[in-house]
């Protein structure tokens, strides 16, 4: 499972949020719809653009993983998972 916590936050007037992170596992990529869990409770669906396209090319060029997190403030420790939406039909 993909999963990042939030190291830094910068929220916007409307609601978006900047945020850094600490990926624990796996890569993001833009566009992909995460859950946002804080304190141990999902605390929103979202989906996230990554400053480089992907988490993984950020670190690969040595900056920090920054991501755009699109309708959702977040705070510092919340747990950013990646949902799986290929359908399992």
């Amino acid at each position: 499972m993909n999963r990042a916590e939030v190291t830094d936050v910068f929220v916007f007037a409307k609601g978006d949020s900047a945020v850094y992170i600490d990926p624990v596992d796996g890569d993001f990529k833009a566009g992909d719809h995460v859950r946002i869990i804080r304190k141990g409770i999902e605390a929103a669906e979202a989906v996230i653009f990554p400053r480089d396209g992907s988490v993984s090319a950020a670190g690969a060029t040595g900056r920090r993983p920054h991501v755009l997190v699109k309708g959702f403030a977040c705070v510092i420790g919340d747990v950013i998972e990646r949902i799986d939406r290929r359908s399992t039909d």
